[in-house]
């Protein structure tokens, strides 16, 4: 029995100190940057750590779908609203609101948009399980940064120096046409969504709620990754919550989606051509909304202007025409 004893005693102490030590690693491994050299995994979702302090009204969360499919300095040239992609590709809900606790601690968004694609793929308890680790202790995550790491860095409090020059979104040029058969064909049935996406997506609300952020879920288009089954349940969810529902994929008479030309792999991500239309789409509901202003000539946002100029050139230059 004493020996028992002594042994479980010993397996505690052993966890307790393995804990701290991996909590103290963590401190230290954890980049103090937001560089691609330093940050490695998703910088340009992690640029906006540089941007200004309450400088972005509009945050965009979600997975590729995102990041393809929304370019927010097309809507600042536009209307002069500034705004974000927070997006990683196979992105997941617990990314989702780490990302956004991560964000609302230097921004204030007035309007926070969750892309629908992540928001009914199912997981599970093991995978919470197994991404908890990373979590808590970052070092599991940044465990290879032993070879870029400075003992200087120990002294130093976060600086983040990358900002992001197309602000999140990804510039794709080349076309593949889609196949659109049984796209979005009407069903009455509606797909399923379990308990554990539906408490995530309940614990973003509750948070711009509570931080006066307007909610809006929006379904980018996609005949890979859409049909009529999701549109019918996220509108359950979307009546559930009394939050506005974009679903691009029935608004083919307001946003002519063109599936020979606006996809760059064949209909799971849009190409530049096709993320114009859509960001035309949601600057024109943005300004209509009457919660955000236009910064365009206001002190403090000229590097918008100056990025918008420089994304300017490459869209010319990457696709070989004239920017419109």
């Amino acid at each position: 029995m004493l020996t028992t004893l002594k042994n479980t005693l010993k397996g505690i102490v052993f966890t307790v100190i393995l804990f701290a030590l991996l909590l103290l690693a963590s401190a230290v491994f954890i980049p103090k940057d937001n560089t691609k050299e330093v940050w490695k995994y998703d910088y340009t979702a992690n640029g906006f750590l540089a941007e200004p302090k309450d400088t972005i009204d509009v945050l965009f969360l979600g997975d590729s779908e995102v990041f393809s499919g929304v370019s927010p300095l097309r809507i600042w040239e536009k209307y002069g609203i500034t705004s974000y992609c927070c997006s990683t590709g196979k992105q997941r809900l617990w990314y989702t609101l780490e990302y956004l606790y991560q964000f609302l601690e230097n921004q204030s968004p007035k309007v926070i948009f969750l892309e629908t694609d992540l928001v009914l793929k199912y997981f599970s308890v093991d995978d919470l399980i197994l991404h908890a680790p990373e979590r808590y202790l970052p070092v599991l995550r940044y465990h290879d940064r032993w070879k870029q790491f400075s003992f200087t860095e120990l002294w130093q409090a976060p600086h983040y120096s990358y900002l992001d020059k197309y602000k999140g979104y990804h510039i794709y040029g080349d076309a593949n046409a889609a196949n659109t058969e049984k796209y979005m064909d009407e069903t009455n049935e509606s797909a399923n969504m379990s308990k554990m996406n539906q408490l995530y997506v309940d614990t973003i609300f509750d948070i711009c709620k509570r931080t006066g952020a307007k909610f809006v879920l929006y379904s980018t288009p996609s005949t890979k990754n859409w049909n009529m089954k999701k549109h019918n349940r996220t509108v359950t969810l979307a009546e559930k919550l009394g939050v506005d529902y974009i679903d691009f994929n029935l608004l083919q008479d307001e946003v002519k989606i063109d599936w020979d030309k606006d996809t760059h792999d064949k209909g799971d991500h849009l190409n530049y051509y096709g993320a114009v239309k859509v960001s035309d789409y949601l600057g024109k509901y943005l300004s209509e909304t009457g919660i955000l202003k236009n910064h365009k000539g206001e002190s403090g946002y000229g590097s918008w202007n100056t990025a918008f100029e420089a994304y300017k050139k490459d869209v010319e230059k990457k696709l070989n025409i004239k920017y419109e």
